[in-house]
């Protein structure tokens, strides 16, 4: 990573009087404007018997106010003008997206704001979005890979609220009533819980006039306290189900830990290194044995926990040989260091698909706006900073740490 690299994200930013912070960065030769407003709050922060509906939730702001009373007129007016809105929601937070030509940032602005202020979350509505939410439940079943992932998910994370996942259940979900959605709503979204981030040819003053006066009713109070939970206990488990197909789907990892600890970057550069950049798995598993085209390895975190985990889709018949593959590659990355040359290519990789994953508007309004109300990571220079004061010493340690074989979570999704 070359040291002179400078890759400031430095966003101009105003508090305002009720609490919400507004982030902005000018690109005066973009043509199109990107806003993405974050909420505090996630499925980790749902109860058990409701998980769900945060996501739940974020489905009905599209629903319909009193001056957009359908789905239809949400959306319509930006859709007409090539425009688009979208959310999601994660472990951590809500997320509502607009990108519109510069010319369109107010109608943006406002669609938002009436949603997130004034949405009705009527009763007929909620019984109607259910079934939708219950469709994409269905159909993220029905995908082998996705529902690996969130078996995995779900199980080396046993002992964290982050078990929790987005989604839900089906059982969750019909407990999530009008009282339970507006019941999360009410303790999250106010003001001084959100952050709105704006990428475009927006001037920052006036942006943030104009989101003071879209936001000025946005109900507001104390903002919610978010607890730490300890990392989980590495534990050897083994999930197998049997899936419709073809194909085999195998996730090994272990937990690791979040944003916030000092090992994330070490283990970024661990990752890299079995996956994308040093292609050790996919080397071993894919090109000299030909056993898989699907390999990937990737360390995934949340604020206080995260997981390293592998995943492989194979014909039945290489299970075994796949996962002893697994096992042998993180055993040598706990027992080699790694050379001078594999150090430095994992830390240009690194430098290089943060920098390319932010040259869009919107990608960089979410992490900003993400960054800030999540609030653990550090901005992209101090970010790569890190990575590359990272040692090989570095990387053998936290692969010693966190990448024990004999303590791994093992999915196995077999077709019948």
């Amino acid at each position: 990573m070359s040291d002179h690299a400078s890759h400031d994200d430095d966003a101009k930013r105003d508090d305002l009087p009720n609490g919400m912070a507004v982030l902005t960065r000018e690109r005066d030769y973009a043509d199109v404007t990107a806003i993405s407003i974050s909420v505090r709050g996630g499925s980790r922060n749902e109860h058990d018997d409701t998980v769900g509906a945060a996501h739940f939730m974020e489905h009905m702001f599209f629903q319909g106010t009193p001056s957009r009373p359908t789905s239809d007129a949400v959306f319509g007016p930006i859709s007409a003008r090539g425009g688009w809105l979208n959310a999601y929601t994660s472990f951590e937070n809500i997320n509502f997206q607009a990108v519109v030509k510069n010319e369109d940032f107010g109608l943006a602005l406002d669609t938002l704001a009436d949603m997130l202020v004034n949405s009705l979350f009527a009763e007929d509505r909620i019984d109607k979005e259910r079934q939708v939410v219950l469709e994409e439940l269905i159909r993220g079943k029905n995908d082998p890979r996705r529902y690996a992932v969130e078996l995995f998910f779900k199980n080396v994370w046993d002992e964290h609220p982050a078990r929790n996942l987005p989604i839900g259940s089906r059982e969750t979900l019909a407990n999530s009533d009008r009282r339970v959605l507006t019941a999360f709503r009410d303790a999250n979204f106010l003001a001084s819980n959100i952050v709105t981030a704006v990428v475009g040819d927006q001037k920052h003053e006036d942006v943030v006039e104009r989101v003071a006066a879209a936001f000025e009713r946005m109900p507001n109070g104390g903002k919610p306290e978010f607890l730490t939970a300890p990392l989980p206990a590495a534990k050897s488990r083994r999930i197998e189900e049997t899936i419709p197909g073809t194909q085999a789907q195998i996730v090994l990892g272990l937990p690791a830990p979040g944003a916030d600890h000092a090992d994330t970057y070490a283990l970024d550069i661990v990752s890299a290194t079995l996956g994308e950049v040093g292609r050790r798995l996919v080397g071993e598993i894919r090109d000299r044995r030909g056993l898989a085209s699907s390999v990937g390895s990737s360390y995934s975190t949340l604020s206080d926990v995260g997981c390293w985990w592998s995943m492989v889709g194979t014909s039945p018949g290489n299970v075994d040989q796949v996962v002893e593959l697994i096992v042998e590659q993180m055993r040598r990355i706990r027992s080699e260091p790694l050379t001078a040359g594999e150090l430095e290519d994992a830390k240009t990789y690194i430098e290089g698909r943060a920098v390319l994953g932010l040259q869009t508007s919107i990608a960089f309004a979410q992490y900003l706006a993400d960054r800030e109300a999540i609030g653990v990571e550090p901005p992209l220079d101090e970010y790569l900073r890190r990575v590359s004061a990272v040692t090989a010493a570095d990387v053998q340690r936290v692969a010693q740490s966190y990448l024990d074989p004999d303590a791994g979570t093992l999915v196995l999704l077999r077709p019948v």
